[in-house]
């Protein structure tokens, strides 16, 4: 799990998950995942009104979170991104071979191809979102 906390309100969480998403419902399960690990490693409790942006692109999700207001227990309005399109931006060519995309000096490949090579976020960052539109309008095709 990556955690990036953007400032007091916002956090961004990164993560890897076998929890089945076909059902909604389980979405409660990671978010409550989320909490216990946020409250070990770095004493942050999770509190009041959320509003939650969940991107999932297989077993891989991204949480944008933002705390919204004070509430006696934690609520998340969540919005859920099913299948999202995603990449894994390098700097060498030669980390992975296969089609890549080029663009602004970095190299991107689809999240599903390389998921499986756990090593593949010691040398990169997921993008998602506007991010990758832009990467496939403007990127070139390599191999």
């Amino acid at each position: 799990m990556k955690v990036e906390f953007l400032d007091q309100d916002i956090l961004n969480v990164e993560m890897m998950s076998q929890i089945d998403i076909e059902n909604r419902n389980n979405l409660g399960l990671i978010l409550k995942e989320i909490g216990i690990y946020l409250n070990r490693k770095y004493h942050y409790l999770l509190d009041g009104i959320y509003d939650v942006e969940c991107y999932q692109c297989g077993k891989y999700f991204i949480f944008e979170m933002e705390w919204e207001s004070d509430y006696p227990t934690i609520d998340f309005n969540i919005t859920f991104h099913p299948n999202s399109r995603m990449l894994l931006e390098f700097m060498d060519s030669e980390y992975f071979f296969g089609k890549k995309y080029y663009y602004q000096g970095n190299y991107y490949m689809e999240l599903p191809r390389v998921l499986d090579k756990t090593y593949c976020f010691e040398f990169g960052k997921v993008i998602y979102g506007e991010a990758v539109d832009e990467v496939l309008k403007n990127g070139v095709m390599i191999s």
